[in-house]
C-alpha cells in the first residue's frame, strides 16, 4: 500500500513541480506542426475549435476550482489545462456546433478531472473522457471530418474504407477513391507526419519516454500486419494505420499523459502496445471509424494493475 501511494504522489508531482510549465510549453510547441498542417487541409474551423475549446475549459476550471473552496488567486496556471483542451479540440470535426463542444470540454473537464480531486488525481485522460462523451451522444456529427481534395469534400481515409467494406466493396476498389494517398491515406498522412515530427522532439527533450509511443505504433503494426498477410485485400496495409486518423496524435500527445500512464518502463510500454492492438480491433470491428479514445480510457482504467504487476520487487 505504501508503495501504491508513492506510485500516486510521483504522479501528482508530475504535474506540480516547478519544471511542469516549461514542459507545457515543450508540447505546445510540438503541437505546432500538426495544428498548422491540420489547419492547412481541415480549414480555419480547427483553430475556432482550439479558441472555443480554450475558453471554455478555462471557464469550467476556474468554476470547478471554486466550486473546491480555493479563492482563485492561488489557481495554477501551469498550462496542463490548455493542452488538455487542445487535444480535445484537435480531435473533434472542424465543422462541430459551437454547443457540443461546450458539452464535451465540460465533461472533460468535470467528470474526467475535477470528479477525482484536481489536478494530478483524474484516473482517465481528461480530453478523452469529453471525446467520448461526444462519440456516444452525438455519433454522427462527430464522423463528419471533411477534406478538402482538389477543391471538393469528401470523407476522410478510415470513414471511406469501413463504409466500402460494409457495402462488400474490396480494398483494390476503395483505394482508387481520391481520399487515397502515398501511404494509403491522402492529406491525413501529412498531418501525422507532422505529429510524429513534434512527438520525436518530444522524446528527444525527454518531455515523454519513448515506451509508450513506441509500444502503440508496435501493437498497432503488428496486429495490421498479421490481418492483411491474411487477407490483403479487405485488411489494409501497415502504413494506412500508423498514417491514418490521428494515430501520431494519440500514440505521441495523448497515450503520453503521465498522470494516467503506468509509472514503469514496463508498464508504459505494454500499456501503449495494448493500446495500439485496440485501436486497430475498433478501426476494424467496431461501429467507430477511429478508435484512440476509447483505446486509451480503457487502458487508462488498467493503469492501477499495470503499476501493481510491473513495479520493482523489494528484495527477499
Amino acid at each position: 500500500m505504501g508503495i501504491d501511494n508513492r506510485i500516486l504522489q510521483l504522479k501528482q508531482f508530475l504535474l506540480t513541480s516547478p519544471s511542469v510549465q516549461r514542459s507545457m510549453l515543450t508540447v505546445g510547441l510540438a503541437l505546432g506542426p500538426g495544428i498548422l498542417v491540420t489547419v492547412y487541409f481541415f480549414g480555419p474551423g480547427v483553430m475556432y475549435n482550439i479558441a472555443l475549446s480554450l475558453l471554455f475549459g478555462l471557464i469550467f476550471e476556474l468554476i470547478m476550482y471554486r466550486l473546491k473552496g480555493r479563492p482563485l488567486r492561488t489557481f495554477p496556471m501551469e498550462g496542463s489545462g490548455a493542452i488538455m483542451a487542445i487535444l480535445f479540440a484537435l480531435s473533434l470535426p472542424p465543422t462541430i456546433a459551437w454547443w457540443m463542444l461546450l458539452i464535451g470540454i465540460g465533461f472533460a473537464v468535470v467528470l474526467g478531472k475535477y470528479i477525482y480531486g484536481g489536478l494530478g488525481n483524474n484516473v482517465f485522460n481528461p480530453a478523452m473522457v469529453g471525446v467520448v462523451v461526444l462519440l456516444v451522444s452525438f455519433p454522427r456529427e462527430m464522423s463528419q471530418w471533411q477534406l478538402m481534395i482538389d477543391g471538393q469534400t469528401g470523407a476522410t481515409p478510415l470513414d471511406t474504407l469501413q463504409t466500402g467494406l460494409r457495402l462488400s466493396q474490396t480494398l483494390s476498389e476503395l483505394q482508387n477513391a481520391r481520399v487515397y494517398g502515398q501511404f494509403g491515406a491522402s492529406q491525413v498522412e501529412w498531418i501525422n507526419l507532422a505529429f510524429l515530427i513534434g512527438g520525436l522532439g518530444l522524446i528527444q527533450q525527454k518531455i515523454i519516454r519513448w515506451q509508450i509511443p513506441v509500444g502503440v505504433l508496435t501493437g498497432l503494426f503488428v496486429i495490421a500486419l498479421l490481418f492483411h498477410i491474411i487477407d490483403a485485400d479487405r485488411y489494409p496495409a501497415v502504413l494506412f494505420h500508423l498514417f491514418g486518423g490521428v494515430t501520431m496524435l494519440g500514440a505521441f500527445f495523448i497515450a503520453t499523459d503521465p498522470v494516467t500512464s503506468p509509472i514503469t518502463a514496463k508498464g508504459r510500454f505494454i500499456y501503449g502496445l495494448l493500446i495500439g492492438i485496440i485501436i486497430y480491433l475498433i478501426r476494424t470491428f467496431g461501429s467507430y471509424p477511429e478508435g484512440v479514445a476509447f483505446a486509451v480510457l480503457m487502458m487508462n482504467a488498467a493503469v492501477p494493475v499495470l503499476d501493481h504487476y510491473t513495479r520493482p520487487r523489494a528484495p527477499a
